[in-house]
């Protein structure tokens, strides 16, 4: 995409400041050998109240038809003084929608996040994401407290092609796989948050869903990696009321559980808990079975449309903070298994809803490292590199005294890579390890980080993915140092890559003039429009709105689009307008260091806009280069201090 403007063609630099709290990492998860089995039940009574005066003795679990002692009994509430993190995932199936039914979900959405997005008053931590289905699914925005990114998310997350109605378009073939792509998307996202401890919820937004024959193993499979994650699906049907109401729009209970106290798994509810009439009074309802189904069966309650929304999404919030967690010790079982839960509760006129099944897993030891992490660690010594082509590039930015974050982008050639074939799904994962040695003294650790890519493709998106290498970004911290930092990953037993660079980082401190490293990229895209990890929270590389992916490589043919982007850290806006602080961006013959463009100076003080962060990104004008090495060098002044430069090599092929 050629961007316009003649100053550095540039997307050049709305500026922020460090001061904005540090980002949440993914959890680190603690798992033992001892066996137990958590399950969370909600409990409401006649009129949809919660029931919160329960104890382990009105509760019976059953697995698989056998009641289970039960030895472990909490109740979750905001008042309980834990210290807990839920985590919560809105999913907006932009494929089941119409315009409406889009802006009508967005608009309900936004005020949800207001009011639960962050630290609740009882202490409790809320973490939401945003995702999107639209023919394919995408993380908008990971896990976060931050109100105000997560409604961003919702401006960016709108449907960028034509909608289709799946509950009046038909049973086509296109239909069927759409609906089984939509169900293979929430499949991994459960499967995403099965190391998050706790009780998840994902929200659901959508249109009615018609289900065919082929879907209906999609729809099992998403139902089973649910159950197996403790996931919570809350789907609400965005759509305008019918003329004659399914139902009553009566939000105060849930929708899994029977009357009497008893669970009932295969009973249609909604959210009164009652057998679902809408097949008889409404036609369209019958769409609707779908998403009873993902309620029923993972302990949700469906909200049944759009009249629904507000006290629907307020019951959903309550109930992240008013549920009972049951433990038992379960019967040895073979490793992998599922088994069949039942919960009642021994009170009369109430309703308990739970997830209907868990499947079992080995333990691991915290204290022992897994056999792809010691197999990794012993390639990482060795002089080899593996037959596994990759290529790779690091980069640093400040993000405090003395401390930097740290980005490895990487392009892995997918034709080494190994996958399981089964029926018609491929399944692969690669194991990553990251290491930075001090290389100047010991060999002491600076950082270190593990990782596994998980691949789950059909025939289609197989050949789709070998087309180009396979793109990966980690980011970590580390102090300032010179390291040597070498990365594996390993696909399969035997198949193994490493790649090996050095990593300087000059110290920093705040109030200096500074510049980062620099990354360089093939594509830029509109921030937030590009996806994100569902738990990692990378830093994106933003400047003037847009954000760049960073390349893998440094190497790029002259008909191509190149980008780089760097920050310029100052004392304070005062001193730079003071100054005339400037910054100067040059390309260098790589041998010769003769100058092959010059973008002359620019004032800092028209890009700082207040602020002492200075995001710069441009689009660096390589067609008239002739094939060769050269070196971008950037070059930050401010008449007070010694000039900052840095220097960066790239080739043109």
């Amino acid at each position: 995409m050629r961007l316009p403007g003649r100053i550095l063609l540039c997307l050049i630099a709305a500026a922020w400041s460090h001061a904005s709290p540090p980002q949440k990492q993914a959890p680190v998860v603690l798992q033992s050998e001892t066996r137990v089995v958590l399950v969370d039940a909600v409990v409401t009574g006649k009129k949809g109240e919660y029931i919160r005066d329960l104890t382990a003795k009105d509760f019976r679990v059953w697995e698989d038809n056998k009641e289970q002692i039960i030895q472990s009994f909490t109740f979750e509430s905001a008042g309980s003084g834990a210290s807990r993190t839920s985590y919560e995932v809105l999913v907006f199936d932009y494929a089941a929608m119409d315009a409406g039914d889009q802006i009508r979900a967005r608009q309900a959405a936004a005020p949800f996040i207001d009011a639960n997005a962050g630290e609740t008053n009882g202490g409790a931590d809320r973490m939401m994401a945003v995702a999107t289905f639209d023919g394919g699914f995408r993380i908008v925005q990971g896990f976060t407290g931050n109100a105000g990114r997560l409604k961003d998310a919702l401006i960016g997350a709108k449907s960028a092609g034509a909608s289709v109605n799946n509950a009046t378009a038909g049973t086509s073939a296109a239909m069927d796989l759409g609906g089984r792509d939509r169900f293979r998307s929430l499949e991994r996202l459960a499967l995403d948050l099965a190391a998050v401890p706790g009780r998840k919820t994902i929200v659901f937004f959508t249109g009615g869903l018609a289900l065919s024959n082929e879907q209906k193993p999609a729809l099992e499979a998403a139902i089973a990696a649910c159950n197996k994650s403790n996931v919570a699906v809350y789907p609400i049907d965005v759509r305008e009321p019918p003329l004659q109401p399914a139902f009553s729009a009566d939000t105060a209970s849930g929708g899994r559980g029977g009357r009497g106290g008893a669970a009932a798994p295969n009973a249609s509810r909604n959210l009164r808990g009652d057998a679902d009439p809408s097949a008889a009074l409404d036609p369209g309802g019958a769409s609707q079975q779908v998403l009873i189904a993902l309620a029923d069966r993972t302990g949700g309650f469906l909200i049944r449309n759009a009249g629904e929304l507000p006290s629907g999404l307020q019951k959903i919030a309550q109930e992240q903070e008013g549920y009972y967690v049951l433990g038992y010790t379960p019967p040895e079982t073979k490793e992998g298994s599922c088994h069949a839960l039942r919960v009642k509760v021994d009170r009369t006129g109430t309703t308990v809803r739970a997830r209907s099944s868990y499947c079992s897993g080995k333990g691991q030891d915290p204290l022992t490292r897994t056999s792809a992490e010691k197999s990794l660690e012993n390639r990482a010594v060795l002089p080899q590199t593996g037959d596994i082509a990759a290529s790779g590039q690091l980069s640093f930015f400040y993000v405090g005294p003395n401390t930097a974050r740290v980005n490895l982008a990487m392009e892995i050639s997918p034709e080494a890579v190994k996958f399981d074939h089964k029926k018609e799904t491929y399944h692969s994962e690669i194991n990553v390890l990251g290491i930075a040695s001090d290389s100047q003294g010991d060999g002491a650790t600076g950082a270190r980080f593990t990782d596994t890519i998980t691949l789950d493709f059909d025939d289609a998106e197989m050949q789709q993915w070998k087309q180009k290498p396979m793109h990966y970004e980690k980011e970590f911290k580390i102090a300032p140092g010179q390291y040597t930092f070498t990365v594996v990953f390993s696909s399969g037993a035997a198949n193994f890559g490493k790649l090996e660079q050095p990593l300087v980082v000059e110290p920093y401190q705040p109030g200096q003039l500074a510049l980062s490293g620099v990354a360089f990229g093939r594509e830029i895209h509109k921030a937030g429009s590009g996806g994100a990890a569902l738990f990692e929270e990378r830093t994106g590389l933003v400047a003037g709105g847009m954000e760049l992916t960073p390349s893998g490589s440094n190497v790029f043919a002259k008909t191509e689009q190149v980008f780089c982007y760097f920050e310029v850290y100052t004392p304070d806006s005062a001193s730079i307008r003071a100054a005339g602080s400037t910054v100067t961006i040059r390309i260098l013959d790589g041998t010769t260091a003769d100058v092959k463009w010059d973008g002359g100076p620019m004032k800092l003080d028209s890009l700082a806009a207040g602020k002492s962060v200075i995001p710069v990104g441009l689009n660096l004008p390589v067609a008239p280069l002739v094939p060769g090495s050269y070196r971008l060098e950037v070059t930050a002044a401010d008449g007070a201090e010694k000039p900052a430069k840095r220097s960066v090599a790239f080739e043109i092929k």
